[in-house]
Protein backbone atom coordinates (compact mmCIF):
# COMPACT_ATOMS: atom_id res chain seq x y z
CA UNK A 1 0.00 0.00 0.00
CA UNK A 2 1.10 3.60 -0.83
CA UNK A 3 1.68 5.61 2.01
CA UNK A 4 1.82 9.36 2.68
CA UNK A 5 1.49 11.45 5.93
CA UNK A 6 -0.28 14.30 7.17
CA UNK A 7 1.45 17.09 9.05
CA UNK A 8 -0.29 17.94 12.21
CA UNK A 9 1.04 21.44 12.58
CA UNK A 10 0.36 22.53 8.64
CA UNK A 11 -2.39 19.34 7.80
CA UNK A 12 -0.12 19.21 4.43
CA UNK A 13 -0.06 15.84 2.89
CA UNK A 14 3.02 14.73 1.56
CA UNK A 15 4.95 11.49 0.77
CA UNK A 16 7.57 11.64 3.50
CA UNK A 17 6.49 9.36 6.01
CA UNK A 18 9.00 8.88 8.87
CA UNK A 19 10.52 12.61 7.59
CA UNK A 20 10.14 16.03 8.83
CA UNK A 21 7.44 17.74 6.78
CA UNK A 22 8.78 18.78 3.96
CA UNK A 23 6.48 21.91 4.02
CA UNK A 24 7.30 23.41 7.35
CA UNK A 25 9.69 21.08 9.34
CA UNK A 26 7.29 19.80 11.67
CA UNK A 27 7.96 16.12 13.16
CA UNK A 28 4.50 15.53 13.96
CA UNK A 29 2.10 14.03 11.88
CA UNK A 30 0.31 10.72 10.96
CA UNK A 31 0.34 8.22 8.11
CA UNK A 32 -2.66 8.12 5.62
CA UNK A 33 -3.26 5.14 3.14
CA UNK A 34 -3.42 6.94 -0.41
CA UNK A 35 -5.76 5.77 -3.34
CA UNK A 36 -2.85 3.79 -4.99
CA UNK A 37 -3.97 5.50 -8.09
CA UNK A 38 -2.56 8.47 -10.27
CA UNK A 39 -2.87 9.67 -13.72
CA UNK A 40 0.56 10.14 -16.10
CA UNK A 41 1.54 13.54 -16.56
CA UNK A 42 5.01 13.24 -18.37
CA UNK A 43 7.05 10.01 -18.73
CA UNK A 44 11.02 8.99 -19.83
CA UNK A 45 13.08 6.14 -20.90
CA UNK A 46 16.34 5.82 -19.00
CA UNK A 47 18.79 4.56 -21.70
CA UNK A 48 21.89 5.43 -19.90
CA UNK A 49 21.29 4.87 -15.72
CA UNK A 50 23.69 6.12 -13.24
CA UNK A 51 26.06 3.51 -12.18
CA UNK A 52 24.04 1.48 -9.79
CA UNK A 53 20.99 0.90 -11.74
CA UNK A 54 22.76 0.43 -15.35
CA UNK A 55 21.95 -3.06 -15.49
CA UNK A 56 18.39 -1.93 -15.46
CA UNK A 57 18.25 -0.01 -18.19
CA UNK A 58 16.43 1.04 -20.50
CA UNK A 59 13.60 1.30 -17.69
CA UNK A 60 10.79 4.13 -17.34
CA UNK A 61 10.16 6.63 -15.22
CA UNK A 62 7.05 8.90 -14.62
CA UNK A 63 5.49 11.83 -13.50
CA UNK A 64 2.55 10.97 -12.13
CA UNK A 65 -0.66 13.20 -10.39
CA UNK A 66 -2.60 11.29 -7.84
CA UNK A 67 -6.33 12.00 -6.69
CA UNK A 68 -5.16 13.50 -3.37
CA UNK A 69 -3.06 16.20 -5.41
CA UNK A 70 0.49 14.69 -4.95
CA UNK A 71 2.64 14.88 -7.77
CA UNK A 72 5.25 11.87 -7.42
CA UNK A 73 7.98 10.14 -9.68
CA UNK A 74 8.26 6.60 -9.76
CA UNK A 75 9.41 3.76 -12.21
CA UNK A 76 7.01 2.67 -14.92
CA UNK A 77 6.14 -1.11 -15.64
CA UNK A 78 5.29 -0.31 -18.97
CA UNK A 79 6.00 -0.27 -22.35
CA UNK A 80 6.98 3.43 -23.15
CA UNK A 81 5.57 3.20 -26.78
CA UNK A 82 1.97 2.14 -25.17
CA UNK A 83 2.17 5.08 -22.55
CA UNK A 84 0.11 8.30 -23.25
CA UNK A 85 -0.28 11.34 -21.08
CA UNK A 86 -3.52 11.33 -18.74
CA UNK A 87 -3.65 7.05 -18.80
CA UNK A 88 -4.62 6.21 -15.53
CA UNK A 89 -2.27 3.72 -13.62
CA UNK A 90 -2.42 2.15 -10.49
CA UNK A 91 0.53 1.40 -7.90
CA UNK A 92 1.77 -2.21 -8.28
CA UNK A 93 4.79 -2.23 -5.87
CA UNK A 94 7.35 -0.47 -3.16
CA UNK A 95 10.68 -1.23 -3.93
CA UNK A 96 13.52 0.25 -1.02
CA UNK A 97 16.15 1.07 -3.49
CA UNK A 98 13.86 2.60 -6.40
CA UNK A 99 10.63 3.90 -4.59
CA UNK A 100 6.82 3.32 -5.88
CA UNK A 101 6.25 1.37 -8.58
CA UNK A 102 3.35 1.73 -11.02
CA UNK A 103 1.36 0.02 -13.98
CA UNK A 104 -1.20 0.84 -16.31
CA UNK A 105 -4.62 0.46 -14.65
Amino acid sequence: MLQGRRCAECDKLSLDAGRPCPFCGSQGGSAVALSGRGRLVSWTVIRVAPGRYAAEAPYTVGLLELPEGLRLTARLEADPEQLSAGQALTFASLDPARGPIFRPA
